[in-house]
């Protein structure tokens, strides 16, 4: 016992003085666990089994997806920030639970600007405002006036309280001067289902869900909420594009826990971002989120993180929006 605990503390003697050099040479030497923050078959989670796959047969090494729903991805964002900062935990973190979220709860086990690495962004693109067939809106101004005829307030859907879903419609109200009563839904292919059967005539979508029942005939796309169109639907407008002024994206990411040593961050960075610009991977996400990726330097990636902060601060503010 006590030879065993000298060579422990020998070993961690060793770590703490090793040059910056030595640490991304020899790492990694062990399993990577990126922790998803939602279920399993979800655009986050196939995303990170995307790159999972091509990491290990990159770095030599397993690297495991492990499913950690809940919270807007609180769950796995509080395992990811109480973990070692030594690269063998990580997690694809997304605006909604690393920015939406902390900011409208001061409750989380976690602080969102201080807890954590960002390491690359995965994707950046917009939701989808979406209507039923049944309504008789094609595009953003013809949507407001339906809106505005209704005798009171008529329901939207979001794949839950504070998603990217959820502050979109909020945001589409205060520009637009509509009013629309938010319904939270359990996820994203919950509300898609439900809005196909005519159960929920209005809502805004993540791109996936919507390609799917959109070249069903089952929904209608109005328009993207992001700054450009999407890659997978390419006939949908902007809202900047129909006069109105929403150019804010959501992005994903790869994070891992505060202070990681950047030698380690630079060579996850830089593998992942090869992997992300491989034909076959762009494909893939394609396929899966209905854009390319977007991948981006640790720094650049810090920025973008650090704007929005700023930008949704000032909406959530200015509209008084509440969980």
């Amino acid at each position: 016992m006590k030879k065993a605990f000298l060579g422990g503390l020998l070993a961690l003697a060793t770590a703490l003085g090793a040059p910056a050099g030595a640490l991304a040479q020899d790492y990694p030497s062990k399993t990577i666990k990126i922790i998803s923050p939602s279920a399993p078959g979800g655009p986050t989670d196939v995303s990170a089994r995307i790159i999972a796959d091509r990491l290990a047969q990159v770095l030599k090494v397993p690297v495991i997806v492990e499913n950690k729903p809940g919270g807007t991805g609180a769950l796995a964002f509080d395992l990811i920030a109480k973990s070692p900062p030594d690269g063998y935990t990580l997690t694809v973190g997304f605006v909604a639970g690393m920015v939406f979220h902390p900011i409208l709860n001061n409750k989380l086990p976690f602080d969102a600007q201080k807890d954590f690495t960002p390491v690359t962004q995965i994707t950046f693109s917009g939701n989808m405002l979406v209507v039923h067939p049944s309504v008789p809106a094609t595009n953003v101004k013809e949507f407001v006036a339906y809106v505005k005829a209704q005798p009171r307030p008529p329901s939207y859907g979001s794949w839950g309280n504070a998603s990217g879903g959820h502050l979109a419609g909020e945001f589409i109200k205060t520009l637009t001067g509509i009013d629309m009563l938010h319904v939270p839904y359990r996820s994203t292919s919950a509300l898609a289902i439900d809005m196909a059967g005519g159960h929920m005539l209005l809502g805004v979508l993540d791109t996936t869900n919507t390609m799917a029942q959109a070249k069903a005939g089952r929904l209608r796309p109005l328009a993207v909420t992001g700054p450009s169109r999407s890659k997978g639907l390419p006939e949908v407008p902007t809202m900047i594009e129909q006069g109105v002024n929403f150019s804010a994206g959501i992005w994903t990411g790869i994070f891992g826990p505060a202070n990681m040593p950047k030698p380690i961050v630079d060579k996850l960075n830089l593998e992942i971002g090869k992997i992300l610009r491989e034909p076959e991977t762009r494909e893939k996400f394609l396929s899966a989120t209905g854009d390319y990726p977007a991948p981006t330097t640790p720094a650049e990636f810090d920025k973008i993180i650090r704007d929005d902060f700023t930008l949704w601060r000032r909406i959530i503010t200015e509209n008084k929006i509440t969980l």
